[in-house]
């Protein structure tokens, strides 16, 4: 892309998902103004399927007409569209074409000829329109009707894909998958939409999942939408536009959702995403027909209220659009991660019924949020990149919560042990994982394995006075939760474990005998009661990771990027309370001023270290000046 994609999923605020039928240019035209006035440079747009081929062989003329209104409303106040084919599912209800009588839209021969039509149409007539920043295959499309199989899923996309391609070649195409396809067996697997996408996209809402049980400015749920991004890119291979995030009005109060929201398109920014697309532009005015009449919180997710006044939230997005822009962060390339968390070999189709995607992304989740906390910056890697040279380019591992099966096969093993020889560090923790080599690599003696034996865990870490503690979980709930128990270990069942860290061939390797992660990861306010950080912080440190010049306050996430003659500082307060961030800058960053793109300020650097306060929930972008 040629600049960071920063705007709204849009329906007229007028009309909703009506918006082809009961069409209103000159409203239309007043929105996307305003979307310009808010420095938004970019809107996804529905092309709901009954509008535009109301027949299998037919494409609405009529309809493309209105489009063709909408691509000169676009170029009139640059803002460029994100059309979306397939528009089956919308705000809770499905909207069919009549026509379909029951066939499968993905298998069936006569529709996917039907929707091969209505690709082409767009892909031929609008190759050469600089208005249309990409493709958009679908909306959530296994929510509007789930495909039968997995290959169903792949097919239909690979169909759709290769149609766009022939007759748009340079134009990029994408997918729009909620975040369920994280958590879900579901048909849309990641892996197999990023073969036949150039970009991934995904639709993470931390008000949706049970991975967030606090509040939404919280820690934990405003660490979720980069997760899922960063997952999504480690998981499929692809950058990532964030096409869908946001809140309601009616689940959070104003400033709630504008702390969310800073946090969120910050940390977004901070992981790599390509743009970022709020959910949506303005909350509905007529309410009580479908879908919002069946969805009635769906109406509160616009950053303009009804009458178009701009909510809290929606001069957050302003703001971070604008910072964007004039900050050119597209010419920015992020600092690679030296650290990287394993995803399960068998992520979606454990033979273990209890080792679900909700309970794999549950640990990975606890995972990056504790590495986070840590100051440490991690990617995500499949089991196949353990058998490759990219691996070597990583000092640490994590493998958290590894299970019995479907986590490591002997051969992932057998390459993690070759990382440990050469000089990488490796981190695991137990939920069953039994292979052999593990009492050589992790220098225990295995004495068995049990269910904890009361109502708390308690850990010893290496260079911490105090053991980290906190309460068993119940019900346990999405893994067996079994404690590994040493012959050596101190305390016994019930008692106080070990980190043990053992050296092996030219590194290390890093265990803890529990489920640290799921414990974690299903205990809410938990990241409020100790330091659990500290055994990430730990495992950086005996990698040799240098995480000190981020300073050592959990709540603050950095990032780094570079570009020509720059270097640009991300950085976000995760808390809802204002931090003291202090920075000891790399060596190679200490010449030139600084000064905060947010502020259009200078930030004073004293013997190389930044000091600076970040109100509640706000981000920003420190630039060395040279």
């Amino acid at each position: 892309m040629k600049e960071f994609i920063c705007g709204v999923n849009y329906w007229p605020r007028k009309t909703g998902v009506h918006m082809w039928k009961e069409w209103d240019v000159e409203s239309i035209d007043a929105e996307f103004r305003q979307m310009a006035e808010l420095s938004l440079n970019a809107c996804r747009v529905f092309l709901l399927w009954e509008d535009f081929q109301p027949a299998p062989c037919v494409i609405s003329e009529d309809a493309m007409a209105k489009f063709d209104e909408l691509v000169k409303i676009s170029k009139t106040h640059g803002v460029g569209l994100i059309p979306t084919f397939f528009t089956g599912h919308m705000s809770g209800e499905n909207w069919d074409v009549p026509w379909r009588s029951g066939r499968d839209p993905y298998e069936d021969p006569f529709m996917l000829r039907a929707q091969v039509r209505l690709v082409r149409e767009f892909a031929h007539r609008y190759k050469d329109e600089d208005a249309i920043l990409l493709w958009d295959i679908s909306n959530e499309p296994d929510i509007f009707q789930k495909p039968e199989s997995v290959d169903a899923a792949w097919l239909w996309t690979h169909v759709l894909y290769r149609e766009l391609k022939t007759h748009d070649p340079e134009r990029q195409v994408t997918l729009g998958i909620h975040a369920t396809s994280l958590f879900w067996p579901g048909p849309f697997r990641i892996g197999d939409v990023a073969e036949v996408n150039d970009i991934l996209c995904v639709h993470p809402y931390p008000l949706y999942t049970e991975l967030c049980p606090e509040p939404l400015d919280s820690l934990r749920s405003t660490y979720f939408v980069p997760f899922a991004c960063r997952f999504t890119e480690g998981m499929g291979g692809k950058r990532v536009l964030l096409a869908e995030f946001g809140s309601t009005t009616q689940m959070a109060a104003p400033e709630v959702e504008a702390r969310f929201h800073s946090v969120a398109l910050h940390s977004a920014l901070a992981n790599g995403v390509i743009g970022a697309l709020a959910w949506c532009f303005g909350d509905f005015v007529k309410q009580t027909r479908l879908p919002y009449d069946s969805t009635p919180y769906e109406v509160g997710f616009g950053i303009t209220k009804r009458d178009g006044t701009v909510k809290e939230k929606g001069l957050v997005l302003s703001e971070f659009a604008r910072t964007v822009r004039d900050a050119r962060v597209h010419e920015l390339s992020p600092a690679k991660a030296e650290a990287a968390i394993v995803i399960p070999r068998r992520y979606y189709d454990n033979p273990d019924p209890e080792n679900t995607p909700t309970r794999n992304a549950a640990a990975l989740f606890a995972s990056f949020i504790l590495a986070k906390c840590a100051g440490l910056d991690v990617d995500f890697i499949t089991c196949d990149k353990l058998a490759t040279d990219e691996v070597s380019s990583y000092k640490a591992l994590f493998v958290p919560c590894a299970t019995r099966r479907g986590t490591l096969h002997i051969s992932d093993f057998a390459h993690l042990q070759d990382f440990v020889k050469s000089g990488g560090t490796l981190y695991c923790s137990y939920d069953g994982i039994a292979i052999s080599g593990m009492e050589e690599v992790f220098g225990t003696t295995i004495l068995h394995a049990s269910v904890p034996q009361g109502d708390e865990w308690a850990v010893k870490v290496p260079g911490l006075e105090q053991p980290l503690s906190g309460l068993v979980p119940e019900p346990l709930g999405l893994a067996r939760r079994k404690h590994l128990n040493f012959a050596s270990a101190t305390g016994g069942i019930g008692g106080c474990q070990e980190v043990t860290v053992n050296r092996y061939g030219q590194g290390h390797a890093i265990f803890v005998g529990f489920p640290f992660e799921l414990y974690l990861a299903t205990t809410p306010y938990v990241f409020d009661q100790d330091e659990y950080w500290e055994i990430y912080s730990l495992v950086a440190k005996t990698a040799g990771l240098d995480v000190e010049w981020k300073g050592r306050n959990p709540a603050v996430e950095v990032r780094r990027f570079t570009g020509p003659g720059r270097d640009v500082f991300v950085v976000v307060n995760h808390e809802p309370e204002e931090q003291v961030v202090n920075i000891p800058l790399p060596a190679d960053a200490r010449s030139g001023s600084v000064r905060s793109w947010r502020d259009l300020s200078g930030i004073e650097m004293t013997d190389g270290m930044l000091s600076f306060a970040l109100g509640p929930s706000e981000g920003d972008l420190i630039e060395i000046v040279r």
